[in-house]
């Protein structure tokens, strides 16, 4: 019998993790694997992305915690040989039902982390609180997948996790279907052709640190245009900051776009301002767009990612002075710069399918 594995989201939009979850589940071989998706809400742009064939299974919970019974009743019904989740509110309620499952079922729990969890406690209320019930939580799970090495040690230093308990497996990126979705619209350009483009992508909330973008802008001249691709809270408050520092002319809210590859094909470089980041994406996609980036020296972003001067630079975004200058002088280098594909092959969405494999293999109960 072929082992059933049951992976875990709340929902499918574009994010970061969502988008990792989508790329594994197209990538595990059918023939040696049951492969299970349960969403607590069918819902988002990726759902539609999903093989045909993998099973989905909806909760119909409009919260995750809403969900809480059905959840560990699908469990118990599916039997599965692992469960996979990989979302920080979905891994705490898994992990405490854990103990409860165990008594009735035979199954291992495997759990990917989304953030390195001593920052991301530090930054927000709710993550806080989540994280004070999580520290008793998480070692009920069998094995943990940190995205970087910072990551790993961050958990054990955080969580007191023993270190066989985890392994760094890189985010996967489907080099295949970005290509796909970059040569979309290709007699259209996307900005303005007189301009020095400069583009960032992401959710615009407090951790993206967008408004240290802001800052930077007032002192570039109104030869460079800097476009954001992304929804969320913050958005009134960056309009208020845009409207203060009379950036209208330089900066534009582009709002959530289904292929943002398109953006970053045709942008000059781009820039990540984050506070922090559990594994940043965006970086290997722009890369693998050809792209060069300017990343925020920031928990998560290090040179395990970043080879300087090759894919990107690190410079600190609390001082926009220095910002401002190394686009002043670089901006013509960095616009000519051509990524190396060898920058993105480790991320190759089949690459660390394969890792996720011998991960699951290892720790099924067959």
């Amino acid at each position: 019998m072929k082992d059933r594995i049951l992976f875990v989201m709340h929902e499918l939009n574009l994010g970061g993790a969502e988008r990792v979850v989508t790329n594994l589940i197209n990538n595990f071989s059918l023939e040696l694997y049951e492969v299970h998706l349960c969403l607590f809400r069918k819902k988002g742009v990726l759902v539609n992305e999903v093989r045909e064939e993998i099973i989905i299974h909806d909760l119909e919970a409009k919260r995750v915690l809403n969900g809480t019974f059905a959840y560990y009743k699908l469990i118990l019904d599916l039997k599965p040989d692992v469960v996979f989740t990989s979302i920080t509110h979905v891994n705490l309620l898994t992990s405490i039902l854990i103990p409860l499952l165990r008594f009735r079922i035979k199954a291992n729990f495997i759990t990917r982390e989304v953030n390195n969890p001593s920052v991301r406690a530090s930054h927000k209320f709710t993550s806080r609180l989540l994280d004070v019930f999580y520290k008793f939580s998480i070692t009920n799970f069998d094995y943990i997948i940190a995205q970087s090495n910072y990551m790993k040690q961050d958990i054990i230093r955080h969580y007191a996790v023993k270190e066989d308990k985890i392994a760094v497996v890189p985010n996967p990126l489907d080099v295949g279907s970005i290509t796909c979705k970059l040569n979309l619209d290709g007699e259209k350009y996307f900005f303005d052709r007189s301009k020095k483009n400069i583009l960032a992508v992401g959710g615009l909330r407090k951790q993206k640190g967008f408004e240290k973008l802001l800052e930077v802008f007032k002192l570039l001249d109104d030869t460079y245009q800097l476009s954001i691709v992304g929804e969320g809270p913050e958005r009134k408050y960056l309009e208020m900051k845009i409207a203060e520092f009379g950036l209208e002319n330089k900066v534009k809210l582009l709002g959530k776009k289904q292929n943002p590859y398109v953006y970053m094909r045709d942008c000059d470089m781009l820039m990540i301002s984050s506070k922090y980041e559990g594994f940043p994406n965006v970086v290997i996609e722009a890369n693998i767009c050809g792209k060069f980036v300017i990343a925020n020296d920031c928990p998560g972003i290090d040179s395990e990612i970043i080879n300087r001067g090759l894919n990107g630079i690190i410079l600190d975004f609390d001082k926009p002075e220095l910002i401002a200058e190394y686009v002043n002088v670089n901006f013509c280098k960095i616009k000519d710069t051509k990524v190396p594909v060898e920058c993105t092959s480790r991320y190759e969405v089949k690459k660390v399918a394969e890792m996720h494999h011998k991960i699951i293999v290892n720790h099924s109960n067959k």
